[in-house]
């Protein structure tokens, strides 16, 4: 899809969709990937491996069982992209409570939303989000004896 802000492009995988951004739209461009030399440079590496084994049209392996994530940390993952994006356009704490947990919270009162356990559960999940966006997303690739909890 082409936007005013380049070309995006999603390449499916039975693993999960790898979502792409080129931000030069119609200009042609060599692809080239950064990766930075750290303690998670094996992660790195054996992603960008299946990566370019897709793109090749080889075999890709699945991902790992070490890293694949349980469906609790999937749907935990989900919340906090789902209160993020909310927190990031804008939207009130109590608008994005009332989507994550399905509930309207519009008519409490501060006192009963200061003292509500989905406010202090939504704080936990931004703050995880911040977490995840600061760089500690990788703890989800990490194999599960390594990730902090």
């Amino acid at each position: 899809m082409r936007t005013s802000d380049g070309l995006h492009g999603i390449v499916t995988d039975a693993g999960g969709d790898h979502r792409l951004w080129f931000p030069q739209g119609r200009t042609r461009i060599r692809l080239a990937i950064v990766v930075p030399l750290d303690e998670d440079l094996m992660i790195r590496l054996n992603s960008i491996r299946r990566f370019h084994r897709l793109l090749t049209g080889g075999p890709v392996r699945p991902i790992p069982s070490l890293q694949a994530l349980s469906s609790s940390e999937r749907h935990r993952a989900i919340l906090m992209l789902r209160a993020w994006d909310g927190a990031a356009s804008g939207a009130s704490r109590r608008d994005i409570a009332g989507v994550l947990f399905r509930s309207d919270f519009s008519g409490l009162s501060a006192a009963e939303w200061k003292s509500a356990s989905e406010r202090r559960q939504l704080a936990r999940i931004l703050a995880e989000a911040r977490a995840m966006v600061g760089g500690e997303y990788l703890t989800l690739l990490r194999e599960h004896s390594h990730r902090r909890r």
